[in-house]
């Protein structure tokens, strides 16, 4: 018999976007204080770094160039990509370009190493990438918004800088030292994790779709081409990435790591950052971008399921 956590986890993907639509078309939702949704998605990445094979970062010392290409093609294809869309197709709607952006300079999504897995891809590779992001995504974020005119998009980089500590690294080192203190942590919590992480996570779509939906609805004249613009941002990146990563020799495994790393950012935390930085609006491409990278991200790992 199927447990509920294996049962969560299994249909992620399908549970996120029925959550979101259904709580876009409901008139109810949960109304919270705006640090609940943060809180919700340190507890996922907490869970992230409780169940990380730590032991199979010591490979990844063999591993410099993967990683190095990796990181070059998140910021450069992911990033620039979202740059030219947002500036190309949104520059006089300040708050949904800085949304774009933002979609596209987070780190990667803790979603990426589960499609990875899937996929038959090297996961610590997207681990140790991802941790890369971390470092880079804040200053990424701001240098990318240099170009957005208007009053209505402010982010200072050091109120931007503790919101990724605390919502981010905390978490994540939190999540590691548990797991280094006590060995047996991340075998005993196995079914706690995907318990705790699906329900986090849905609650998180939940509580961002209900307060961003007022925005979504006075946004419709726009929300077919936002829709098509958030599309090429999420599959663009996905395909030149992998690509790209064959061409630079990288093993099957490592191109599919590479892959699910640069096209699939955390747009979750992209989201609970828009609202707190920009505002309802700026929340719009996030959320798009969450469901879009979510049910592609899995017909993808899909795919090469049937070809590892």
């Amino acid at each position: 018999m199927v447990s509920l956590p294996r049962l969560l986890s299994a249909h992620l993907p399908i549970l996120i976007v029925l959550t979101a639509v259904l709580t876009y078309f409901s008139p109810y939702y949960i109304i919270t204080y705006s640090w609940v949704p943060g809180l919700l998605l340190g507890i996922v990445i907490y869970f992230t770094g409780l169940s990380m094979d730590s032991s199979s970062f010591r490979d990844m010392r063999f591993k410099k160039r993967e990683i190095m290409i990796a990181a070059l093609l998140k910021w450069s294809l992911t990033a620039g990509i979202s740059m030219i869309l947002a500036y190309t197709f949104f520059s006089s709607e300040p708050q949904i370009a800085a949304g774009i952006i933002l979609s596209g300079t987070v780190p990667s999504a803790t979603a990426a190493t589960l499609y990875t897995f899937l996929a038959g891809g090297s996961t610590s590779l997207v681990v140790i990438s991802s941790l890369l992001d971390t470092a880079i995504s804040p200053f990424a974020v701001i240098i990318a918004m240099f170009g957005i005119e208007g009053s209505q998009v402010s982010i200072s980089f050091w109120n931007l800088l503790r919101s990724f500590l605390l919502i981010v690294v905390m978490p994540l080192m939190l999540g590691l030292l548990t797991q280094r203190l006590f060995s047996r942590a991340a075998a005993y919590s196995q079914s706690l994790t995907r318990l705790g992480s699906s329900l986090s996570l849905l609650l998180i779509v939940h509580l961002i779709t209900g307060e961003g939906a007022q925005a979504v609805r006075g946004y419709l004249p726009v929300m077919p081409l936002l829709t098509v613009i958030v599309f090429i941002q999420v599959t663009a990146p996905m395909a030149l990435a992998y690509v790209a990563a064959k061409k630079l020799r990288l093993s099957e495994a490592d191109a599919r790591a590479v892959l699910f790393h640069v096209g699939l950012c955390n747009t979750a935390l992209a989201a609970i950052l828009a609202f707190e930085f920009i505002g309802d609006i700026g929340a719009i491409p996030p959320i798009i971008n969450m469901i879009f990278n979510l049910s592609i991200g899995s017909a993808v790992s899909n795919r090469f399921k049937h070809t590892v």
